[in-house]
Parts: structure tokens; C-alpha cells; sequence
């Protein structure tokens, strides 16, 4: 039996969060070390890399969909004593995130030029960005495929392996790209070129060592091939669960550029230089609480796949307390020192002044963040994907858009943020209430 099944239920979260902690910061190390390197190339090596950010998120959505799907189902099974079931998804999910990836990666290598001079990229730039993208379609499968077999391992109760695994494309990447970029020694410089196969060098690398511990040590992949109706039944099962999350990870940029276009024509390059430092520290704030959205994955699942109802409605009580505590203690931590942290990245005082009251009222909006992020993960861990879609739609479209919308026409930059975090309060409110509508159903049908 699991241990997540029985013992102290914030403990168990507690012990799962840390870990995913410190893979969040790999993540963020791997991102940051190329944008490093790559802009001591130049402005326009800085720009290509800017506009390669937003295609290799959206592809990127894939991977995060197919990983959130196959731990939906890994994690009940598991939590159920099932564990052909598991290992079963765990291949066909490999399978999956193999085969969607090379279709979309043939489909963008050959629509690299219009794509991207669609995007507003010409010139030189755009030399650039086919330089870096034709290597990165190339090696996208092993690209993708870590962040894939770590979910599989997470939802077996491990956060451990994962860990290494980030920390080892993070060196990597650290090690290789200075090497490569500039050159060292019989190494060529490669330029920007250089930092693409830095990337797929370093991901390889993940993606052996994840597999291995998928294999030798968790023992979760099942080598035999199924039959085409049992493949085409799991990959349909992987997909309308990971469809959510997939929606989510293009949201948000989705949201962000909306606010921040907003942002633009309220308060010109100024107020667009405080949102994005704003942000840039969030991304910050934010580690801890993605971290404790990774860590209720396995254990809701093994507790809701073993019908732990109690256990399961447990730890979204501690979810929905524990948001109000962080984003409380954030704010309380941002009001002495919001102004000398956005001082690192500016030394204009309107920018600093402006990203100031951006985290002073966004912050304010935290709790509903975390409750909809949270809650999205138990509904869909728990096999319910239909009123995540709802939750992560309304978030944007009916609360955050028209509300920063309205706040910027009536009251300029303040207005903007307030109604960002008015919009996040309101659909956290609506995610909690969802999912207690949710618990109160399956306490009906169990009682």
C-alpha cells in the first residue's frame, strides 16, 4: 500500500512540496542561463530568443497536457492497486507526447519564416530565429519528453528523481552554453545556434535519466505493445484530461500580453517596464505555490483512486486555508520592501514606482491564483476535466479581461491592477465553490 494512504495528510504535502521547490528553481536557472548567454551576443540575438519564447511555450503546452492527463489516471490506478493500469499509461503516454511532438515539430520547421513573420520578426532576426528554431524542432521530442516522464514519476509519490533530473539539464545547460555559444578551445563559436543545441544536449541528458529511473526503479513502463482499439482508448483518455492544463499554459501568456498591452496604452514604456518587473518577482512568489500545486497531484489521486474521500477533502481544506496564508504573508513580506526589490531591475523611479503598486495590489489577488490553480489540479487529478476547462475560461475571459479592461478605462494604471486582482479573486471564489459543489455530490453518492 502507499504511503501516501495513510499518516498525517499536511505532512505528506509538506514532504512533496519541498522538493518540486527546488525543481522549480532548475526550471527557472535552465530558462534564465540562455537568456544570459544569448544577450551578450547582441540586441538582436536577444530579440530572436524573445520571439522563439512564445512558440516553444505553446508547443510546450503539449507536454503539460499529455504529463497532466497520464498522472491523472497513473495516480488512481495507483492509488487503486492497479498497477498493469499504470504502467500501461505511463507507455502509452510516452508514445503520445513522442508522436504528437514529431507531427507539430514537422509542421513547424516547415512554417518557420511565415510563423514567425507573422509574429512581427523580418530582417536579420528572423535569420536568427530560423537558425535556432530549425535546430530546436529537430530535438523537440527530447525536449518534451522530461517534463513527461517526471510527471509519471511524481504521480508515483517520487519528487526526488525528478529533482535530479532538472538539476541536471540546469548544469548542463550552465556548462554548455558559454562552450558552445562563444566557443572553447576546438569548439566553434555557434552563436545562437549554439544555445538550441545546448538546450537539446541538456534535455537529452534529463530525458535518459528520466526514463531510467522510470524503468529500472519505479518499474512503471510496460514494453509490450497494446492493441490499437486498447491505444486509442488510453491516448483518448490521456488527452480529454490534459486538454485543461494544455488550455491553461497558453492562457496565461494569453492573459499576461492582454494586461500588458493594457498596460501600453495607459501608461506607455514606463508602466509596460513596472508590469514586466512586477511579474519578473512574482515568477519568484509564484515557486512555492506551483510547487504546492505538483505535490496534490499524487497524493489526491492515490488517496481519491484508493476511495480516500476524507483524506481527499482534507487536503482541500488545507489548500483553501493555506492560500489565504501565503498570499497574506507575501504581502505583509512586499509591503517594507516592495520598492527596493523592483529597484534591482530599474533605476527609473516611475518604473519602480508603478511596479510597486503592481505587486502591492496584485498580491491581493494571490490567494484566488492559488485557489484556482490548486483546485484545477484536484478536479482534474480526480478525473473531472469539464469544470477545470470552465474555471481556467472563466478566470480569463469573464473575470481578468474585462475587469482589467474596465479598471483601465476609468482609473489608468491603478484600475488596470486593481481589476487584475479583482478578476483572480473572483475566479478563485468560483473554483471553491465548484469544487465543493463537487465533494458535496460525492458525498451524496457514498453516503
Amino acid at each position: 500500500m502507499s504511503k501516501l494512504l495513510t499518516g498525517s495528510v499536511s505532512a505528506h504535502l509538506t514532504r512533496l512540496t519541498l522538493p518540486s521547490i527546488g525543481g522549480m528553481f532548475a526550471i527557472m536557472v535552465f530558462n534564465l542561463t540562455d537568456t544570459f548567454f544569448v544577450s551578450r551576443l547582441g540586441t538582436e540575438e536577444l530579440a530572436a530568443m524573445g520571439f522563439t519564447f512564445a512558440v516553444v511555450m505553446i508547443v510546450g503546452a503539449l507536454s503539460v497536457g499529455f504529463s497532466t492527463g497520464a498522472a491523472s489516471i497513473i495516480t488512481r490506478a495507483l492509488g487503486a492497486g492497479d498497477r498493469a493500469l499504470a504502467r500501461r499509461t505511463v507507455s502509452d503516454g510516452l508514445f503520445l507526447t513522442i508522436l504528437g511532438t514529431v507531427l507539430v515539430s514537422i509542421l513547424g520547421y516547415h512554417t518557420i519564416t511565415p510563423l514567425f513573420t507573422l509574429l512581427g520578426a523580418s530582417g536579420r532576426v528572423l535569420e536568427l530565429v530560423r537558425e535556432y528554431m530549425q535546430i530546436w524542432y529537430i530535438g523537440a521530442v527530447v525536449a518534451m519528453m522530461p517534463p513527461v516522464s517526471d510527471s509519471c514519476l511524481r504521480a508515483d509519490g517520487d519528487m526526488v528523481r525528478p529533482l535530479f533530473v532538472m538539476c541536471t539539464c540546469a548544469v548542463m545547460n550552465v556548462v554548455l552554453d558559454p562552450i558552445l555559444i562563444f566557443g572553447w578551445g576546438p569548439v566553434p563559436a555557434l552563436g545562437i545556434k549554439g544555445a538550441a543545441i545546448a538546450t537539446i544536449v541538456a534535455r537529452t541528458a534529463g530525458m535518459t535519466a528520466s526514463l531510467s529511473f522510470l524503468h529500472f526503479r519505479a518499474r512503471l513502463i510496460d514494453w509490450h505493445l497494446p492493441h490499437l482499439r486498447e491505444l486509442l482508448h488510453s491516448w483518448k483518455r490521456i488527452i480529454i484530461l490534459g486538454v485543461p492544463a494544455a488550455l491553461t499554459q497558453v492562457l496565461n501568456p494569453v492573459a499576461q500580453g492582454f494586461y500588458i498591452r493594457l498596460a501600453a496604452g495607459v501608461g506607455g514604456v514606463q508602466a509596460v517596464a513596472a508590469m514586466a518587473t512586477g511579474t519578473r518577482i512574482e515568477a519568484f512568489i509564484f515557486i512555492i505555490a506551483y510547487s504546492y500545486g505538483i505535490a496534490i497531484v499524487p497524493f489526491v489521486g492515490q488517496n481519491y483512486g484508493a476511495r480516500a474521500l476524507d483524506r481527499v477533502q482534507h487536503a482541500r481544506r488545507i489548500s483553501n486555508r493555506l492560500a489565504f496564508i501565503y498570499a497574506g504573508t507575501t504581502l505583509l513580506l512586499l509591503l517594507p520592501t516592495a520598492s527596493f526589490v523592483s529597484g534591482w531591475f530599474s533605476e527609473d523611479a516611475t518604473v519602480v514606482r508603478l511596479s510597486t503598486l503592481y505587486l502591492l495590489v496584485a498580491t491581493l489577488g494571490h490567494a484566488g491564483v492559488y485557489i484556482a490553480n490548486w483546485m484545477s489540479q484536484l478536479l482534474n487529478v480526480m478525473g473531472k476535466p469539464a469544470p477545470v476547462m470552465v474555471i481556467n475560461i472563466s478566470r480569463v475571459f469573464i473575470y481578468i479581461v474585462p475587469l482589467s479592461l474596465l479598471g483601465s478605462r476609468l482609473f489608468g494604471y491603478t484600475g488596470l491592477v486593481v481589476g487584475l486582482a479583482l478578476g483572480n479573486l473572483l475566479g478563485g471564489t468560483q473554483a471553491y465553490l465548484t469544487t465543493r459543489a463537487q465533494f458535496r455530490r460525492l458525498a451524496r453518492l457514498h453516503a
